[in-house]
């Protein structure tokens, strides 16, 4: 009985247990029925929602669609209108009462000109019917957007490709916008004045009048201008050049009459080849002052002035072409044999004389006047051979383009009476071997090269013409730490060539005062000094120190870092070459003290547009480095930096690897990266050149 019972009681507690199981899951099941329920309430009030917002966007289309026909079709009238107008004012102009009282007065007291102006008033005139409204029909314009495909991310290159396939010559800026400049020039001087003013050269002896009609120009510019491939203006000159027709004078009189400035420029070939055309000009320029004593003994004046052959930075510069360079050996000139270290054999007693052995190097192109090579691709053949051995009679005009490509040339001495010619095939193999001195040469000739801009002053002034060029003051900025960093830049700021004309100075933990008598006893330039109140990050105290500048460029400094003599002129010259807002360095040396070792970072990175650049080697242009701004960061500013110039569009220019060295005492994961050891040598032989 007792067993019998508990069975009972454990089989209700276990139907109770099932009971409580099952109401749980019933519980359950109506708690996610209710809230299935709530969502699909919500979703149907989201989806009357934008029904109901669909058919508000479908009525503002039709009301937009009904306003734009109503303008499409106002505009057709005013169309329609403005042509009657233009037909009514024709043929009122066409009134012969009022053209015969336009050719009495055009007339006046001299009979021959009346009877000739009455003639074409008795001239009968056509003219054309009166338009119609018909012919102006509402024009809608289609409102279906064209669909765009998706442009993929493209990750951000370490290295950038060359400029193009082959160096061409790139466009503007100019150096003075405001002048207009006629010239009459072959195709080299063409790309070397391009740049200085807007130059006008489409033109010939058959539409000058035009050309002065519409370009109204301040000066005419005529160049000794010869046969050849790379002949000015088409060829369509050299008669008028050499006085065989009347054109050149007739534009020089129609330039007097205007009061344009005319110029003459003998740019090479004989003196008396162009002594008569020149005559005619009211200023006369040659490229040497011994030219000049020719010429002022040819014309019996003495205001012969001096236009020298130089370089123009925009198309004779340190960028390479695309492939770079070839490991040749060209030469250009005569290179005498014995220079190569051949010799003639000579000829055996009753034999013909043996011809002579061939040269061992091949000549650069563009040297024959038929040579149909372009000038454009000269200055891609400029940059293309390792070096260059020019013979005693290279042009010199050539010799300092190729030198301010970056080519390396080797130049043969003229010969002396009763001395042998010496070799130079040991200098140029020496040269081919060391690819770094290569480079270094290339970089020297470069900064000895002369720019035209400046040469161009006193012709403009001599013409009577005012010669505005923008700016170049450079205002260095920097954050100190201590009194030895301070020492140290000041250190460097003061053997620069190009001295900047601010320095703007953040002290962190230093005396205002010391860091401002220090500063003003070091360099020359306005000194502007700032103190923190309490501990900043390095990219703060850069920011500061660039709202103060006022230079026309900012050029960062880092107290810590090595700066050549030429460290700013070599970077302000990179402005004038290229259309970058910021230059700086990303290959460049980096010395690590504790290691006594040296590191070439990034090689092959210069001069190319890149995506990053080195912080402490920055030269920009102040509008755009003041929209920027520098991060408040301690040694990661310059990567924010570039990333912001990156996302925004702005040209960055990687330099030359020269002229700075950047020391660190520790190896950083950014300072070892795409790095290899340059040796175990102290930095200041390796860079500063």
């Amino acid at each position: 009985m007792q067993g019998d019972r508990m069975s009972e009681l454990e089989a209700t507690r276990q139907a109770l247990a099932e009971a409580v199981a099952q109401a749980s899951r019933a519980a359950e099941l109506a708690r996610l029925l209710e809230e299935h329920r709530r969502r699909l309430e919500e979703a149907y009030r989201a989806e009357a929602e934008a029904k109901t917002r669909a058919r508000e966007a479908e009525e503002r289309l039709k009301l937009a669609e009904r306003h734009l026909t109503r303008l499409a079709k106002s505009l057709a009238e005013q169309r329609y209108q403005t042509e009657v107008a233009q037909w009514k004012l024709e043929s009122v102009r066409a009134n012969r009462w009022l053209r015969l009282g336009g050719a009495i007065n055009a007339g006046g007291r001299n009979p021959a000109r009346l009877a000739r102006e009455l003639r074409k008033v008795r001239a009968p005139v056509r003219r054309r019917p009166a338009p119609k409204r018909s012919d102006f029909p509402p024009e809608v314009p289609d409102l279906e957007p064209k669909r765009k495909t998706a442009v993929a991310p493209t990750p951000a290159p370490t290295v950038s490709a060359p400029l193009a396939d082959g160096f061409t010559v790139p466009k503007g800026p100019t150096a003075r916008p405001y002048l207009t400049v006629a010239c009459i020039v072959d195709r080299q001087s063409e790309a070397l004045l391009r740049y200085e003013w807007r130059q006008v050269t489409n033109f010939g002896p058959d539409n000058w009048r035009e050309m002065l009609d519409k370009h109204r120009p301040s000066m005419l510019l005529v160049e000794s201008v010869r046969p050849g491939a790379r002949q000015g203006n088409g060829g369509r000159w050299l008669e008028a050049l050499a006085l065989e027709n009347r054109a050149l004078r007739d534009l020089l009189e129609e330039c007097k009459r205007r009061g344009v400035r005319t110029v003459f420029w003998h740019s090479g070939g004989p003196v008396s080849a162009f002594v008569p055309a020149a005559e005619y000009f009211e200023h006369v320029f040659t490229f040497s002052e011994a030219r000049a004593r020719e010429w002022r003994s040819a014309l019996r004046r003495d205001d012969v002035g001096v236009l020298p052959h130089a370089v123009q930075p925009r198309v004779h510069n340190l960028i390479p072409a695309a492939g770079g360079r070839t490991g040749e050996v060209l030469t250009l000139g005569e290179v005498p044999l014995a220079a190569m270290g051949l010799a003639a054999p000579k000829p055996k007693a009753g034999e013909p004389p043996a011809a002579p052995p061939e040269p061992i190097w091949r000549p650069l192109p563009g040297q024959d006047p038929d040579d149909p090579i372009g000038y454009d691709d000269l200055l891609v053949a400029y940059r293309r051979p390792a070096l260059v051995v020019a013979g005693p009679d290279a042009d010199p005009r050539a010799l300092a383009e190729l030198r301010a490509c970056g080519t390396p040339v080797v130049e043969v001495p003229k010969p002396k009476p009763n001395r042998p010619v010496e070799p130079v095939v040991a200098e140029v193999e020496a040269l081919l071997g060391d690819e770094g001195r290569r480079a270094v040469l290339g970089h020297l000739a470069w900064r000895e090269s002369v720019s035209v801009t400046p040469l161009l002053d006193p012709v403009l002034d001599t013409a009577g013409i005012p010669s505005v060029r923008g700016g170049r003051d450079v205002t260095a900025i920097a954050a100190v730490r201590d009194e030895a960093e301070l020492e140290h830049l000041l250190a460097q700021l003061r053997h620069q060539a190009y001295a900047p004309v601010q320095l703007v100075i953040v002290a962190d933990g230093v005396d205002g005062a010391l860091v401002e008598k220090a500063a003003r006893a070091a360099c020359p330039a306005d000194v502007v000094v700032r103190t923190t109140d309490g501990p900043q990050s390095r990219g703060a105290a850069l920011d500061r120190a660039l709202r103060l500048a006022d230079g026309d460029l900012i050029a960062v400094f880092d107290p810590r870092d090595l700066y050549g003599e030429h460290y700013l002129a070599d970077l302000v010259r990179y402005f004038d070459a290229t259309d970058a807002e910021i230059i700086g360095k990303a290959s460049f040396y980096a010395h690590i003290p504790q290691a006594g070792a040296t590191l070439l970072r990034q090689p092959g990175a210069d001069h190319r547009f890149l995506p990053e650049l080195a912080g402490p080697t920055l030269l920009a242009r102040r509008p755009v480095l003041t929209e920027l701004g520098i991060a408040d960061v301690s040694e990661e500013w310059d990567e924010v930096l570039m990333r912001q110039c990156r996302d925004d569009g702005i040209r960055v220019y990687s330099a030359d690897r020269f002229s700075y060295v950047c020391r660190r005492d520790s190896t950083e994961h950014r300072l070892l990266a795409s790095a290899e050891l340059a040796g175990y040598v102290p930095a200041e032989p390796l860079a500063m050149i």
